[in-house]
């Protein structure tokens, strides 16, 4: 093959693709919805815990004692006395509280007040914990008067939740491997979409516009052109991955020093570099995977269409990690699932070099097949011209 034809072509797909300023923006602007996200959901667990400086002022419709102000600090509620329930509602609708007790002495009965936004959401929590705290508060001190120890009443055994392999399970550590699938599912997902996007304009436009034709007739092999646009594909798919993989192994650095959820994320110079690598990889796969779905499709519609299959495949081990699938070895055999599940593993200490070796080698065997498909499937002059 003619090198110089090969590399003419990659800087032909190279240029078409950067002169779309629309779909460069999608490309390259996708990832940082990585970061994005990883800071949302740390500013969310940390307002859900009571952390991060967020304090919320709210309002009683009866003085509070010490006992029950202190109760109200570690959740972060600011305490504000009014008089009747319309000087609360009128101070709700404000915006000067953001939700209110009012307490029925006849019935004994403690009643919330707030919306259904996020704050009201917390603020109803918080609450409703500072109430349980008082509740527990006041039944420990009518046992105290009587000369019962509280201890020995409420303390009769211990309770702890784990999984199977003996970790303490938490709310939070669900949450962050939560994060961290998502985040390193939308770096797939970013090759995935630079590919089909640059798949699609390098075969089923040039069809539709009839100028595929043309270049054929030029001093050019339909082996060299197939493969100076993978070779493009792979370019664009590569740096497409690396600026996501950079943005979110950047934000969880930051966001590992300013919210507590991250702290345990551990980066290292090991994780790093397999992780490039894992990228480069996906990148060589999907791009012959993009080309080949899209090499029948004889408009630009129909293949951003047969796309979309690639897009679906890398969602899922977003589904495996809710249902807290367990993965075994033969899992990272399967293209494109096995990514997103290794990268996981490099940043939750589950990582073992023989899944990585299984995950290379498989990488490795798919994208010869996709090589020899494609040299197969473009020597039909139906799918070169759409006849």
């Amino acid at each position: 093959m003619n090198k110089n034809n090969i590399i003419t072509t990659i800087k032909k797909e190279l240029r078409s693709m950067f002169r779309d300023k629309k779909t460069m923006f999608m490309i390259f602007g996708f990832p940082f919805i990585i970061a994005f996200f990883i800071f949302l959901m740390g500013f969310m667990e940390d307002s859900v815990m009571g952390e991060g400086g967020t304090t919320y002022n709210v309002g009683f419709n009866y003085e509070i004692n010490e006992v029950e102000k202190a109760l109200l600090e570690p959740y972060s509620l600011e305490y504000k006395y009014y008089k009747d329930k319309d000087d609360l509602e009128d101070s709700f609708e404000n915006g000067d509280i953001s939700g209110y007790v009012m307490f029925d002495n006849e019935k004994n009965t403690y009643t919330i007040y707030t919306d259904s936004s996020m704050s009201g959401m917390n603020v109803s929590t918080f609450l409703a914990s500072y109430l349980e705290d008082y509740n527990e508060y006041l039944g420990n001190l009518k046992l105290s008067n009587q000369n019962i120890d509280p201890t020995e009443v409420y303390n009769n055994f211990k309770v702890e939740m784990m999984n199977v392999s003996g970790e303490e399970l938490s709310t939070s550590g669900f949450l962050v491997e939560l994060v961290m699938s998502l985040s390193f599912t939308y770096i797939i997902m970013a090759i995935t979409l630079a590919a089909v996007n640059m798949a699609t304009s390098a075969i089923a436009v040039e069809k539709e516009h009839g100028t595929l034709e043309t270049i054929l007739t030029l001093p050019i092999t339909t082996k060299e052109l197939i493969t100076g646009k993978y070779l493009a594909n792979v370019v664009i798919g590569t740096v497409a991955s690396l600026i996501g993989f950079a943005l979110t192994i950047g934000s969880f650095g930051i966001a590992r020093n300013m919210f507590e959820i991250y702290e345990d994320f551990s980066i290292s110079i090991g994780a790093i570099g397999w992780g490039v690598l894992i990228c480069v990889l996906a990148s060589f796969l999907i791009g012959g995977m993009a080309i080949a779905i899209t090499a029948k499709a004889k408009s630009y519609k129909e293949a951003q269409a047969s796309g979309q299959v690639l897009n679906y495949l890398c969602m899922i081990p977003i589904f495996m990690t809710y249902l807290d699938f367990k993965v075994s070895s033969t899992y990272y055999v399967v293209p494109i699932l096995n990514y997103t599940t290794i990268l996981m593993d490099l940043y939750t200490g589950k990582f073992e070099y023989i899944n990585l070796l299984i995950t290379i080698l498989s990488t490795v065997v798919c994208v010869g097949v996709v090589l020899w498909l494609l040299m197969k499937t473009f020597k039909s002059e139906k799918v070169l011209f759409g006849e």
